[in-house]
């Protein structure tokens, strides 16, 4: 079986945005003249899951629970699924920033800033920008859930499975000649902690005797891996350098990789996923399309000219 690419990336953070958010307040602000209502062409552009409890009102416009909530969110002031409670000061806080959000949206209606060219142009990205990310919800929605999950995971568990994982514990130190000083001292049965404590270099693990975590052949230098995978339980290595320094390296303990459960990998496989989906939307998107690339060179050099003159 093909071995999956591992979870690193997150694009919580591009789905849930301030500029979305922003973007609603002032679209959900252009109204009707009468009775209050959205516009047609604003419902035509408001998910549906923002038709929701409405917390307050504008002017006889409405703001809904669920804007607080993903601006909260957004702010990191919430994490994804807590509750925000009523009561609480950050949804008071968010809600009143809101507030004065639609204020403004409202006065700038009422100057008809909405309709000056470069208002205009800016609406329209931020209009792209919120349908792009729509699009992307809707997308992931499809294709990441808890079948899907499931399936990435059982993969996942199986490759897991088939992997060796040791132990090992080290003496870094700078050179060559410390480190041959050290491999013949163990060799005389000096205790590795003593030599440890008296000659390594990694701060990080001189406290524990030198002893690294479980690790497989990918996580570690090809060097290092190389030859602490070489070595039998018990065995010391000769002196191996490294971008690091010179290493002694002793093997402890050699093991099949432990299984991870479903929650344990959930998080990071949804990340994966979204990633995962993104990216080949994006790609497919890309060569479906005419993109023409126009050449700026001799616009930006008459732009430079006009700034030179200027000074």
């Amino acid at each position: 079986m093909e071995q999956t690419k591992s979870f690193k990336f997150s694009w919580k953070n591009m789905l849930k945005s301030n500029l979305i958010i922003l973007t609603i307040v002032f679209l959900s602000a252009v109204l009707t003249s009468c009775g209050g209502k959205q516009s047609p062409q604003v419902q035509s552009i408001l998910p549906s899951r923002y038709t929701d409890v409405v917390v307050a009102e504008v002017n006889k416009t409405q703001i809904f629970f669920v804007d607080i909530e993903d601006l909260a969110i957004s702010r990191a002031l919430i994490s994804e699924g807590e509750t925000l409670e009523f009561d609480s000061v950050i949804y008071n806080t968010v809600l009143n920033e809101v507030i004065d959000q639609r204020l403004l949206a409202l006065k700038a209606l009422e100057k008809k800033l909405d309709q000056e060219p470069e208002v205009i142009r800016r609406l329209a990205l931020a209009r792209d920008f919120t349908l792009s990310n729509v699009m992307l919800e809707k997308q992931i929605k499809s294709k990441v859930n808890d079948k899907t999950i499931e399936r990435l995971y059982v993969e996942q568990k199986y490759l897991r499975g088939q992997r060796d994982e040791i132990q090992v514990r080290h003496i870094l130190v700078e050179d060559f000649k410390v480190a041959s000083k050290v491999a013949m001292r163990l060799s005389e049965g000096d205790s590795f902690d003593d030599l440890v404590s008296e000659y390594s270099k990694d701060i990080h693990t001189n406290e524990s005797g030198g002893i690294l975590p479980y690790f497989s052949k990918d996580m570690m230098d090809d060097e290092f891996s190389k030859l602490a995978f070489s070595l039998s339980v018990g065995e010391f290595s000769p002196p191996l350098e490294t971008k690091d320094g010179w290493h002694i390296v002793q093997l402890l303990k050699r093991r099949r990789a432990p299984q991870p459960t479903l929650p344990e990998m959930r998080e990071s496989i949804i990340d994966f996923m979204t990633y995962d989906e993104v990216n080949s939307l994006l790609s497919k998107l890309r060569k479906e399309s005419t993109i023409k690339l126009n050449d700026l060179s001799e616009t930006y050099l008459e732009r430079s000219q006009d700034i030179t003159e200027n000074d």
